[in-house]
């Protein structure tokens, strides 16, 4: 029934993970940051095909609602489900798979009191797989639709996280209009384009905005993209992410330190992650403890980097996020999502950056 269903009007969202919880406790996100909060994650039972959250995080996700609205009534929950590539394909290619998993997504988010669900099936990888996404979206739709009106609850909303580009390849692409017609949005990955895994022997621009090198490498190639897909996927469809972590490389030479210098693999060291990976937090420290040079804002890639010897980072900082978002305004985009905000620094400097230029 239309009165039970949601309007959107923006996005300002963020990822939070029950694996981060020592480092950021439910109850110290600041949700009057966001509109919409995701909390991380529930799994598909590869047997069943059912959503399932681990029972040493079930606590945690099943209190998240409840926790983060004491800060912020009006803020948004989101139960993101995760599972393998090929989980999520089974479950979507056949009718009782997928009926096990819409059911049971459908009450694991009530049960949680949760506003809606995210599909992280990362990714579709043939046609057939993207035409069974599409069958299963209709049917979720059509659930949670009938969900709100036996329950005469507000409709739960139904989110996907998808590839940065409309298609996997020119011959595999999403199903644009119904995304348009049954979900609310789509999270795009719009980050990760270059790491020291990917991207061995050169730094590169992770999260580049635009990419002079590499067109489709960079959020604004996503968004644009994503827009003109099939029948013109409306603009209010589409949220695009920003990163709270950044990537370390190893420089071949503490000399060369700008964008695409010459490096080997991820660096190592204090603060830093396996495979190079470095939170925000963690990178102010790294600067902090280093002296090192900093360029806080590239305005060919938008991205900040930092290095001091043969360790170079990088990252979002306040500046790249400002000018993002603007860009990103202008193609009337519905919103962004950050991820994830554990990452953040204690005086939520991503967080605050994000929203006060929304």
């Amino acid at each position: 029934m239309a009165e039970f269903a949601n309007v959107t009007e923006f996005v300002n969202a963020g990822y939070w993970l029950a694996s981060t919880d020592d480092r950021l406790p439910a109850a110290n996100i600041d949700a009057t940051l966001f509109t919409h909060l995701f909390a991380g994650y529930a799994q598909l039972n590869s047997g069943t095909y059912q959503v399932t959250v681990d029972p040493s995080q079930l606590i945690l996700i099943d209190q998240f609602s409840s926790t983060v609205k004491l800060s912020n009534p009006e803020v948004k929950t989101l139960l993101s489900i995760a599972a393998d590539a090929a989980v999520f394909a089974a479950m979507a290619a056949d009718p009782t798979n997928r009926d096990a998993f819409i059911k049971s997504s459908i009450a694991a988010a009530r049960g949680g009191g949760f506003d809606g669900l995210d599909l992280q099936w990362l990714y579709p990888s043939s046609q057939d797989q993207m035409d069974n996404f599409k069958t299963l979206i209709h049917s979720w739709h059509q659930a949670v639709v009938d969900d709100a009106t036996s329950l005469s609850l507000p409709q739960l909303l139904l989110v996907a996280t998808v590839s940065n580009l409309p298609y996997l390849q020119s011959n595999i692409q999403y199903p644009a209009d119904a995304i348009n017609q049954k979900l609310d949005w789509v999270n795009l990955l719009s980050y990760d384009f270059y790491t020291p895994d990917s991207s061995r022997a050169a730094t590169g621009p992770s999260s580049a905005f635009h990419n002079p090198k590499a067109n489709a490498l960079s959020a604004n190639f996503g968004i644009r993209s994503w827009a003109q897909s099939l029948h013109n996927l409306p603009h209010k469809k589409i949220v695009f992410g920003i990163p709270f972590h950044g990537w370390a490389w190893k420089l071949f030479n503490s000399h060369q330190h700008t964008l695409f210098a010459k490096a080997d693999g991820a660096a190592t060291g204090e603060y830093i992650g396996p495979h190079g990976q470095i939170f925000y937090s963690d990178v102010q420290k790294f600067i902090e403890d280093n002296q090192a040079g900093v360029e806080d804002k590239d305005k060919s890639y938008l991205v900040a980097y930092a290095y001091y010897e043969t360790t170079w980072i990088t990252y979002e900082s306040e500046y790249t996020i400002a000018d993002k978002i603007a860009l990103a305004k202008t193609d009337k985009v519905l919103g962004y999502f950050a991820f994830n905000i554990a990452a953040d620094d204690a005086s939520n400097t991503l967080a605050n950056a994000a929203k006060s230029n929304w």
